[in-house]
């Protein structure tokens, strides 16, 4: 594959569609500042405008496509790509950790594929190490199967990456019929996430953001005033409305679930794990299993009685500016109780016990005392400047009481010779498992108040994104948490700590 390529000839029209999407706004503005009777050609000259820019962005998107090139040559992919200014990159197959797929909808009609290249690097990058915006699948399973052969070759002569692990052999795109199906996302399990995942709560509020923006068109007093006509002609036709709009948010919120999560599937190919989702754009990620950090079970308050949770990864590859890159949602939908089974088979190293040591009854105060005092902060000045209704936000205090006993109960470890499990709760409750060697820094912290009830908080920190991820139980019982700081010491240090009672004597 040393010949020179170009992308496909559509990587010019995404391009015009991506200028033009991050130009919408101010388009949108100038259309309507214009707006109203046109006595001269001058009025139209913003419009003259908006189509010349329309032009240059397109002629723009044409040139880029004519000026990026790629090519595979002595062991590295090398693309060159630039406007004005010509600029190289060369990325040697030894640091590609894996190639992803996406088919957005005009890849789809074309068999055209989008190609993410994520390398072990690249999570400290603001920005993916590159990106092939539309080549055909043939070219991407050549493309693909020729860098794999070529790591292969690196990997049978001992050869390591820059963090000195054995170079992986990146799954083919062919290989993927062989793997091993360990999760399908159901109908059900659709339609349960988008139920419980607040996703109604959010189309409503970004329909009540978009009409804000046009106050000044809508005629909201006129509005308000039918409105309490309409309250007044019977509660009944009022209640209909209510669940008539909270149907309508709820059939937007599981068609957006269906639309990204659509086909939902995770194999298991060697130490590889492919994950394919989508429906109008069909993506593929490649997630190594040496890449994987941690794993985090998350349960909100609507999914915690049904017994439903999500499972994500915490990965070390991927772009900072590409969220998903880093936590991946392995299993978005199961039950509880099934998901260690299909944890079992990726990562058999990992426990998934869930004995806990528990927060002391003591610490109960403290929950309940500093989440109490920080929400009188807000319902204060409510109830003050709103009164008479904003006394309604006194409710919040025992909400906020009961979420406190829910982060009472929900606070703790669990230890084995090498894997810390962290439980806790901020409004989610979450289950964090970690490996010793996965864990880049553990804090106690202990604040004055802390002190004088012999609680301490537990700090832990794995690599995912540029800042990592920590994961925090707060109040638990102050020799809990030195006896995990002590787990956590190197061994040389531990024991040399054991043996200076015995020197003394």
């Amino acid at each position: 594959m040393s010949e020179e390529k170009r992308l496909h000839p559509v990587s010019a029209v995404i391009n015009f569609v991506k200028a033009l999407k991050e130009a919408l706004i101010p388009l949108v503005v100038l259309v309507f500042l214009n707006q109203g009777d046109r006595d001269s050609l001058l009025d139209y000259l913003p419009f003259v405008g908006m189509g010349v820019f329309m032009i240059i962005i397109l002629f723009v998107g044409i040139l880029k496509w004519w000026r990026f090139t790629y090519r595979v040559e002595e062991g590295e992919l090398r693309i060159e790509y630039g406007l004005f200014v010509k600029k190289k990159r060369y990325i040697p197959f030894e640091r590609i950790q894996s190639l992803n797929y996406s088919e957005g909808i005009l890849h789809r009609p074309l068999k055209l594929v989008k190609i993410k290249v994520e390398t072990a690097g690249s999570s400290n990058s603001l920005e993916s190490e590159a990106e092939l915006t539309a080549i055909t699948k043939e070219e991407a399973n050549e493309l693909n199967s020729f860098i794999a052969k070529a790591k292969k070759k690196l990997k049978e002569s001992g050869a390591v990456d820059e963090n000195g692990l054995p170079i992986e052999e990146p799954a083919e795109e062919e290989k993927e019929a062989e793997g091993k199906v360990l999760y399908k996302m159901s109908v059900k399990d659709l339609v349960i996430m988008a139920t419980t995942s607040g996703g109604a709560g959010v189309v409503i509020s970004g329909i009540l953001i978009f009409l804000s923006q046009f106050s000044e068109f809508i005629p909201f007093e006129t509005v308000a005033d039918e409105f309490l006509e309409v309250v007044q002609s019977g509660v009944l036709f009022v209640a209909v409305m209510i669940f008539l709009v909270l149907f309508f948010a709820w059939v937007i919120a599981v068609a957006m679930t269906f639309i990204r999560y659509a086909s939902f599937t995770v194999r298991l190919v060697e130490k590889d794990l492919i994950i394919t989702r989508g429906l109008l754009e069909k993506k593929q990620t490649t997630i190594p299993l040496n890449r994987i950090q941690g794993i985090r079970f998350n349960q909100n308050l609507l999914r915690e009685p049904f017994k439903y949770a999500s499972v994500t990864i915490e990965s070390a590859g991927g772009s900072a500016l590409e969220k998903d890159s880093n936590t991946i949602r392995l299993l978005p939908m199961i039950r509880s109780a099934e998901a260690p089974k299909i944890l079992e088979e990726i990562l058999p190293e990992y426990e998934w016990s869930t004995d806990f040591t528990g927060a002391p009854k003591r610490s109960i105060f403290r929950y309940m005392f500093w989440n109490l005092f920080f929400i009188s902060f807000v319902i204060a000045p409510v109830s003050y400047f709103f009164y008479p209704l904003g006394l309604l936000s006194l409710l919040l205090y025992p909400i906020m009481a009961g979420l406190s006993w829910l982060q009472y109960k929900n606070a703790g470890y669990r230890l084995s010779e090498d894997q810390l499990t962290m439980q806790y709760r901020v409004f989610d409750k979450q289950i964090v498992y970690l490996k010793k060697k996965r864990i880049q820094s553990l804090e106690l912290k202990e604040t004055w108040f802390q002190r004088k009830g012999r609680v301490a908080t537990l700090s832990a920190t794995i690599k995912s994104y540029l800042a990592g991820s920590e994961n925090t139980v707060k109040h638990l019982d102050v020799k809990d948490v030195e006896k995990v700081m002590e787990w956590y010491q190197p061994e040389g240090s531990r024991a040399a700590k054991q043996s200076e009672p015995l020197q003394e004597e």
